[in-house]
């Protein structure tokens, strides 16, 4: 509240002290009025509008709401204090709407000291919430982990064995084509030993026959 006040203390005193210098250029000096009704900051807010006649007059309206300030005034001085004043007097207006006000700022503040009650215990309620889901999540994740080193395990029993009856599967079938091999081998001895046979029988046929010749011939002798 201290602060407010003093911030509106030097507010007041610099707008008036800036009034006064403007009341005492005019009055010493005179100020260039048609220069001032031309400045930036009374040209952004408001149109000053001359109209012709047996005395000039001037009228100035605002920009934004359209609504008039002065109307039709032959001072041009009186047209540029009121334009001035204007802006002031929204100046203040405005500086009061963004000035904080205490009671409602207290108000706000006890309002929202009412609801830490809750939103704390909606945040706890969330977080313990969480911490479960993550407990949850933890636990699933030690299982999955279990399962994948047991079926790792598993696995590398089964492509063991799949590997032994591999070893196997070449042992046999180098077997079996060592079996062939003899196979082929004992065919092929067999026709040999067949050949062999038939020439045995041949040469004791021929002996038999020759004997037989021999015996004849023995007993023709006789």
């Amino acid at each position: 509240m201290n602060t407010v006040g003093k911030i509106l203390v030097v507010f007041v005193t610099v707008t008036s002290l800036g009034f006064f210098a403007f009341i005492a250029a005019m009055r010493n000096g005179g100020p260039d009025w048609l220069g001032e009704s031309r400045s930036p900051e009374l040209q952004k807010e408001f149109v000053f509008t001359p109209e012709a006649g047996e005395k000039i007059t001037y009228s100035v309206k605002h920009r934004r709401t359209d609504t008039s300030v002065v109307d039709k005034t032959p001072n041009l001085a009186e047209a540029v204090l009121k334009a001035r004043k204007k802006l002031e007097e929204e100046a203040n207006k405005k500086f009061q709407e963004l000035s904080p006000q205490p009671e409602l700022a207290e108000k706000a503040l006890n309002e929202l000291k009412q609801t830490i009650p809750v939103d704390k215990a909606g945040v706890e309620a969330r977080e313990k919430s969480y911490n479960d889901r993550i407990q949850q999540l933890w636990t699933q994740i030690q299982n999955i982990g279990t399962e994948f080193s047991t079926t790792t395990i598993e696995t590398q029993g089964v492509l063991r064995v799949a590997e032994e009856r591999r070893g196997e599967v070449y042992r046999l079938a180098n077997q079996l084509e060592l079996l062939r091999n003899d196979m082929s081998a004992a065919v092929e001895q067999q026709r040999v030993l067949e050949d062999e046979r038939v020439r045995l029988g041949e040469n004791r046929r021929r002996l038999e026959r020759r004997q037989n010749q021999l015996k004849q011939q023995l007993n023709e002798g006789y």
